[in-house]
């Protein structure tokens, strides 16, 4: 029984210490930085979010299609090749949204409109790659888990200067990735990568709130009940005209799939988690 028990234990052992080996072998780490350019844009007219002027007679209105995925990436990957053609990658990055701008002017002031956004996203991805030795193209798809908020800002200004930002975030954002690009092996433990990415992504906020609320420098959000500075967005809702909802509770707004996709480009280094395995002859 005693010399089972130690056969079981040394093929276990001899099995892990290879898959170990041979794991570190095919492993790698990513980190990359890149810029994607605003793909699948609309209007957010929820936001007034147009470019307005106004006269005594004229009136002229622009459209402004926004994506809130537009902006800088950070991120990294752990990645490992289940041999030289496919391999699983699972990645993490951080989206610095670039702002969305828009004005209306009339003959009582000016209202100045911004829009910005952050993401965390997660992204596994399936690798296709040719597997050739020096410079290796490849390609690539997956899912994207992101959890993200959107930074909304006005600055009204007419006899004096009023400013609101609210914050909206909550919820869960879910898209699809692709990618194609080539590594550039510099030596055994270090190479150079190019790639043209693409994601395919919305988000619905769940909850909204004012974070600042003031005119001429008096501050005002202290004056607003939480209906006014609380949204819940929801699916579906039931307004009753006979029952007017509290001040004490957020307001129910319908939730709005807000546009996160980017067409981009990311550059990066891999750096291949080789490992050595000696055997001591002794």
């Amino acid at each position: 029984m005693k010399k089972s028990y130690f056969k079981m234990s040394l093929i276990v052992f001899v099995i892990s210490l290879f898959s170990n080996t041979l794991f570190a072998q095919r492993a790698y780490v990513n980190i990359n930085v890149g810029y994607g350019f605003r793909m699948s844009s609309q209007n957010l007219h929820f936001f007034n979010f147009y470019n307005s002027t106004s006269g005594n007679i004229i009136n002229t209105n622009e459209q402004v299609n926004v994506s809130l995925g537009k902006g800088l990436n950070i991120g990294g990957t752990f990645g490992y090749m289940i041999n030289k053609n496919i391999g699983t990658e699972l990645g993490v990055s951080y989206l610095i949204g670039g702002k969305s701008k828009a004005k209306v002017a009339d003959l009582d002031g000016t209202s100045d409109y911004t829009l910005s956004s952050k993401m965390l996203r997660i992204n596994p991805t399936i690798v296709i790659a040719s597997g050739f030795e020096k410079i290796n193209p490849y390609a690539k798809f997956g899912l994207i888990i992101g959890s993200g908020s959107i930074m909304y800002k006005e600055i009204y200004n007419n006899a004096g200067v009023g400013i609101m930002k609210m914050k909206l975030n909550g919820g869960i954002a879910l898209g699809l990735s692709s990618g194609v690009g080539a590594i550039y092996k510099m030596n055994d433990k270090m190479s150079f990568y190019g790639e043209l990415n693409m994601v395919n992504l919305s988000y619905a906020p769940t909850k909204g709130k004012i974070t600042d609320y003031s005119y001429n420098g008096v501050d005002g959000l202290v004056d607003l009940t939480t209906n006014e500075k609380e949204i819940e967005f929801v699916d579906s809702y039931t307004y009753n005209s006979n029952n007017q909802p509290s001040d004490s509770k957020p307001s129910i707004k319908l939730k709005q799939k807000l546009p996160f996709g980017s067409f981009g480009l990311i550059l990066g280094w891999r750096i291949n988690l080789k490992g050595h395995m000696k055997i001591n002859p002794k």
